[in-house]
């Protein structure tokens, strides 16, 4: 199967889908075949309106996951919070040269 068939085989599918369009659109619109074709091209449109949603729905996820993830990290990163959880003894939230300065004063 070559690129050749392919190509011949999507006209084909092509012309049927404007031969409908044109049959559909005439006198013959209220017919029962007209009613099915009418059916399955809802349901089509409403399967590719239901990918694009799902695609929205999947960037805006994405999209709160990081934001919520940034935010999180913020909130353990914050000086405030980071005082609040020094262990005794450790001055980690210091700068070094505050650190040096405080074992310079500490009694021997």
């Amino acid at each position: 199967m070559g690129i050749g068939s392919l190509i011949g085989d999507v006209t084909k599918d092509w012309e049927w889908l404007a031969f409908l369009t044109r049959y559909c659109a005439g006198r013959n619109i209220g017919g029962a075949f007209c009613d099915e074709v009418r059916w399955w091209a809802l349901g089509i449109a409403a399967l590719a309106a239901l990918a694009v949603l799902w695609w929205i729905f999947a960037r805006i996820a994405r999209a709160y996951e990081n934001w919520n993830l940034r935010r999180l990290r913020a909130r353990i990163a914050d000086p405030q919070t980071m005082k609040e959880h020094v262990w005794a003894g450790h001055d980690a939230h210091l700068p070094s040269s505050d650190q040096r300065a405080r074992t310079d004063q500490r009694p021997r």
